[in-house]
């Protein structure tokens, strides 16, 4: 029996474009390797796609992050290394000059040529570059950290940070006030002797960790100048700080103060009396730069001379050993990044990707539906022909 021609032609024309579709599909599919192409395809797998592709995107970032942080880490304690190597050159010429009292004033000048050259390769280092950044200027990154002639820090008090994974971020362009601090105070007033008596009376209350400290002096029975005083400090709070009576460039004496600990800060809370303008803090530029001076002057390195330099290069190496640690943790993110963007992008693969061996089954599956259509069109209609198209 015959199908009716309209029947026959609105059949031919459903499975002729449904054929047509999926052979196109199937071309494109084997063609792009791609399954899904568009948003209207398959909306929940594009969505998953979307989000995919942001997650790599974001590990991504970290990856770069993580390896400039680990080329500006590398070098910042490649930095410290050196700065660490001249320190300590630094302190053994101060033991030799210290240790020599038949040094004339020519030679204690010739000395002072060496921590001359000896700051300036301090300076450089303090100030050094990595690209167009200041390795020590924090987050201020183009302002250059230490002034060439007071040695003051002049940038940024915050690190500049980086994120390296969704939940932590390590510092890259350190803050070079805390690099190249110190833990050494030395009082702004000073005496023509060490036993110059006090003319105020006062006390110093001062935090060293967590605990405070009264220190009363140049009242009855109490320290009568600066010699007892440091004395009476060593006798009584040795446990936490060290007192030293110090010579300055100009031949005066101060008294200085430091914490036993290596990484603890005194915070003077409170001075009254004689001492009440203050201590200094210098940084370890002008540590160095305060011994250079005073060998200039024909003046021999003192015990707080040997013990500041000493306490600048054990703080250098304390930076040092939290830049590693630091740069540890970085190394260590690179093999969980690269195993996390195998996944993702794997994931990512099976959604959007089309599986070609498949793709080429199906297609040629549909191209054998097609050549049947037409020839049941033909056999209907006696249309020799259409077996040859």
């Amino acid at each position: 029996m015959k199908v009716p021609d309209n029947l026959l032609f609105s059949l031919f024309i459903e499975q002729d474009a449904r054929i047509k579709k999926k052979l196109s599909e199937k071309t494109l599919d084997i063609s792009t390797g791609r399954r899904v192409r568009a948003l209207s395809d398959e909306p929940t797998a594009t969505y998953n796609v979307i989000e995919l592709k942001k997650e790599i995107a974001q590990l991504s970032q970290h990856s770069q992050n993580r390896l400039f942080a680990d080329t500006n880490l590398t070098y910042v304690d490649f930095t410290l290394g050196k700065v660490w190597d001249t320190l300590k050159g630094l302190y053994a010429t101060t033991v030799r000059a210290k240790n020599s009292a038949t040094l004339t004033p020519d030679q204690l000048s010739a000395l002072a040529e060496q921590f001359d050259k000896g700051l300036g390769h301090l300076l450089d280092m303090a100030n050094d570059k990595l690209g167009q950044n200041y390795l020590f200027g924090g987050s201020s990154l183009t302002v250059k950290p230490f002034d060439p002639n007071t040695l003051n820090y002049t940038a940024s008090s915050q690190d500049f940070e980086v994120w390296v994974s969704e939940n932590s971020k390590v510092s890259v362009f350190l803050r070079g006030d805390k690099v190249f601090g110190s833990n050494l105070y030395i009082s702004k007033v000073s005496y023509a002797s060490p036993t110059t008596g006090f003319t105020t009376p006062g006390a110093i209350t001062l935090e060293v960790g967590s605990n405070t400290y009264t220190i009363s002096y140049g009242g009855a029975g109490e320290p009568q100048n600066i010699q007892e005083l440091a004395q009476y400090i060593n006798d009584n709070f040795g446990d936490k700080l060290h007192a030293f009576v110090s010579q300055n460039p100009d031949g005066s004496y101060s008294i200085a103060l430091a914490s036993v600990e290596l990484s603890a800060n005194v915070q003077f809370i409170s001075i009254t009396g004689d001492l009440s303008t203050g201590f200094e803090n210098p940084n370890i530029l002008q540590v160095v730069k305060r011994v250079k001076e005073k060998l200039q002057g024909g003046f021999y390195p003192d015990d707080f001379d040997l013990f500041s330099l000493s306490r600048a290069s054990e703080l250098i190496s304390l930076r040092r050993s939290e830049v590693g640690s630091v740069l540890s943790t970085v190394k260590n993110l690179q093999p969980t990044q690269e195993k996390l963007d195998v996944v993702l992008k794997k994931q990512k693969s099976d959604i959007e990707d089309a599986d070609l061996s498949e793709s080429i089954m199906e297609y040629t599956r549909y191209r054998i539906a097609y050549e049947a259509l037409m020839r049941m069109v033909a056999d209907q209609k006696d249309l020799t022909i259409l077996k040859y198209l």
